[in-house]
């Protein structure tokens, strides 16, 4: 039987959705951890450790030194097939540990860059894909210097951070001081990783923010779909929602995908599907980031859902040493919309009977019981539940889910 290393997982969706894939593609499964309690909290997680996984190895991830002790190990008693994580702070050290190994995998150098936001930056305006103005600064005067440059409002952003942590749009220079101060003050990310000393300072881009999932192979690199999404209003990005394919008309979706192929070509990215985040804006596709893993927030599952595919299973088939094909076949709709309350305790949550009879409605969730906090919308993780709707035609499925959200409400108290 082979056998497949997995380096941590997301919580939400795609990493699940690999360890699904491996089992049904009869792998003996090891899932190397630093610890279990976040994915036995998380929904669905137990179950999935549970009939997923073969065997637990705990070691300290999220640096490559013990990391590659512990798959050194594990892979002298039984050679290991193939080696991989979707877990964003630990793609890094995953294809790293690959390549010393002499698995298949991506290029270290390419998903380093692609990890860290300061050097996707630049790597980027180096061969000319379009994006934000920006400056990269280590000191309180240099981040409002760049604010006044840049000009207000402006994005701060931490250089190795995911989920919207420490990305902060500010409309005034002590708005700029007090997001940098944050970041700076923190010496590692949420992972333990040690934080790179810079911090960005970017041009506020305006215009209708979308992804497009890439595959890529080698050379080849071919889009999945253009993604449509919403994101919180106000002074952070949360997301919202998600809906696959994009309604964008063809021409737009085009220059959109291009743009975006023209991205991970940029960082190297060779082997796997990559979540890239653009705008379209007046003067065009103008990129926000790309993430060398596939997509968190049920994004891949809606891809699933509408092609008719299992993309986790490609993914897992390449670091196999498998080729897979761009992906063809009949379409439908698939959207997620999230819920959010008012921060406080919640008294009372109701609508979810009506809400899940809504036609075409696969789920609808509240997260948060009565006596439960809810936290400020800041970050992703902030979100209180979802509604997963799918239809023949994707703009039907947005309605559909957007419709059913509505009927849901979360009432809440002071604490």
């Amino acid at each position: 039987m082979r056998r497949i290393g997995f380096v941590e997982s997301n919580l939400s969706g795609s990493g699940f959705d690999a360890l699904r894939a491996a089992r049904k593609l009869g792998l003996h499964v090891v899932f190397f951890n630093c610890g279990l309690d976040r994915y036995h909290a998380a929904a669905g997680g137990t179950e999935v450790l549970r009939t997923c996984v073969d065997e637990f190895v705990s070691c300290q991830t999220h640096e490559l030194a013990p990391l590659m002790e512990a798959v050194k190990e594990v892979d002298a008693q039984a050679p290991l097939s193939a080696l991989l994580s979707v877990a964003e702070y630990e793609v890094v050290p995953a294809a790293q540990a690959a390549r010393q190994l002499g698995l298949p995998g991506p290029d270290p150098d390419g998903i380093s860059i692609a990890r860290n936001k300061v050097d996707q930056r630049r790597r980027c305006r180096e061969r000319g894909v379009p994006g934000p103005a920006f400056q990269v600064v280590t000191t309180l005067a240099e981040a409002s210097a760049a604010a006044e440059e840049i000009g207000l409002p402006c994005v701060v952003k931490a250089a190795d951070e995911t989920s919207g942590v420490h990305v902060v749009r500010c409309t005034t220079v002590d708005e700029v001081s007090m997001a940098f101060s944050a970041i700076v003050a923190r010496p590692t990310n949420r992972r333990g990783q040690a934080t790179r000393p810079e911090v960005l300072v970017e041009e506020c881009l305006v215009g209708f923010e979308v992804s497009v999932e890439v595959l890529a192979q080698g050379g080849s690199h071919s889009v999945l779909g253009v993604t449509d999404k919403t994101v919180s209003a106000g002074n952070r990005f949360v997301e919202l929602g998600h809906t696959f394919p994009s309604v964008l008309p063809e021409g737009v979706r085009e220059d959109l995908a291009g743009a975006a192929v023209a991205a991970a070509r940029a960082v190297d990215f060779d082997l796997g599907i990559a979540h890239v985040e653009l705008k379209y804006t007046a003067d065009g596709p103008k990129l926000v980031e790309i993430n060398p893993r596939p997509a968190g927030g049920r994004i891949t599952e809606l891809m699933d859902r509408s092609l008719g595919v299992a993309s986790m299973e490609l993914v897992v088939r390449q670091y196999l040493g498998e080729s897979v094909g761009p992906v063809t076949g009949p379409v439908s709709g698939a959207a997620i919309r999230y819920l959010s309350a008012d921060p406080g305790v919640v008294d009372s949550v109701s609508g979810l009977d009506i809400a899940r009879a809504v036609p075409g409605v696969q789920e609808a969730v509240v997260y948060l019981a009565p006596g439960m906090s809810v936290r400020p919308l800041r970050v992703n993780e902030d979100r209180i539940g979802h509604v997963l709707a799918t239809a023949d035609d994707p703009y039907l499925a947005q309605r559909l889910a957007e419709t059913a959200a509505a009927q849901i409400v979360v009432t809440t108290g002071r604490a």
